[in-house]
C-alpha cells in the first residue's frame, strides 16, 4: 500500500470513527442539553416567582384588592410567602391592619386561621418572630393583635413557654409583645409581669418606655 493509499485509509478510518462516536454521543449530548435547558427554565421561573412573592411581602399597608386579584392570577400562594412560608396576614402586621383587605382576603378563599409549617397561627408567629419598629409597637401592634383575637386566634400554652424562654434570653421586644397580648385578653397581672421583663436591660430603652406608658401605668 503506497503512502497516499495509507493516508486515504487513515483519513477514512478517522471519519468513520468520528461519525460513529458522534452517533454514540448524540443521545447523551441531547439529554445533557435538555437537562441544562430545563435547569435554566426552572431557575428563571423560580426567580420570577420569588420576585413576585417579594413584591407582595413588601406591600404591607399598600396591599390592595387589585394586588390580591393579581396574586391569584399569577398563582401566588398568599398563605405561604417567602422562604419561611409566612402568611400574608403575618407580613401585613408590619403596618396597621386594613379590615377591608382582611375581609377581601377571606372572601377570596384565603384561610386567615391557617397554621404554618410549625403549627403556629399568625398571632403566635407574630409574637415569636416578627420584628416590629418602635412606631409599630407603640401605635399599631395592640390594635392588630386585637383584630386577630377577634378572628378566634389565641396563643397556646406550649407557645407561651417558647415565648417565655425567648423573653428570659433577652428578646425584650418579645416580652413587650406578650405583655400586650395579655393586656388584650384582660390578664393584667401577666401583662405587667411581661412588661417588667421588657425593662430588664434599661429603663431608658424604647421598649421599656412603651411598656411603662401603656401597661405598667394601668
Amino acid at each position: 500500500m503506497d503512502n497516499q493509499t495509507q493516508k486515504n485509509a487513515k483519513t477514512l478510518l478517522r471519519i468513520l470513527t468520528e461519525d460513529k462516536f458522534k452517533r454514540q454521543r448524540a443521545p447523551y449530548v441531547i439529554a445533557f442539553g435538555a437537562l441544562v435547558l430545563g435547569t435554566i427554565t426552572y431557575l428563571f421561573f423560580s426567580s420570577s416567582y420569588d420576585n413576585k412573592e417579594s413584591y407582595y411581602i413588601s406591600r404591607e399597608s399598600k396591599l390592595s384588592i387589585k394586588d390580591i386579584d393579581q396574586a391569584q392570577k399569577e398563582g401566588i400562594n398568599l398563605e405561604a410567602l417567602g422562604d419561611d412560608k409566612r402568611h400574608i396576614v403575618y407580613h401585613l402586621a408590619k403596618s396597621q391592619y386594613n379590615l377591608t383587605i382582611l375581609k377581601y382576603l377571606k372572601d377570596t378563599g384565603i384561610d386567615l386561621l391557617l397554621l404554618d409549617q410549625e403549627g403556629k397561627n399568625t398571632l403566635e408567629r407574630i409574637i415569636l418572630s416578627l420584628k416590629l419598629s418602635e412606631f409599630n409597637l407603640e401605635n399599631h401592634y395592640y390594635g392588630n393583635i386585637s383584630v386577630l383575637l377577634s378572628l378566634g386566634m389565641k396563643v397556646s400554652d406550649d407557645t407561651i413557654k417558647e415565648i417565655s424562654k425567648l423573653c428570659q434570653n433577652g428578646a425584650l421586644d418579645t416580652c413587650l409583645k406578650m405583655a400586650f397580648y395579655f393586656k388584650a385578653i384582660d390578664r393584667k397581672e401577666h401583662a405587667k409581669s411581661y412588661a417588667k421583663r421588657s425593662c430588664y436591660s434599661s429603663k431608658d430603652y424604647y421598649i421599656c418606655k412603651i411598656a411603662s406608658n401603656y401597661i405598667l401605668k394601668d
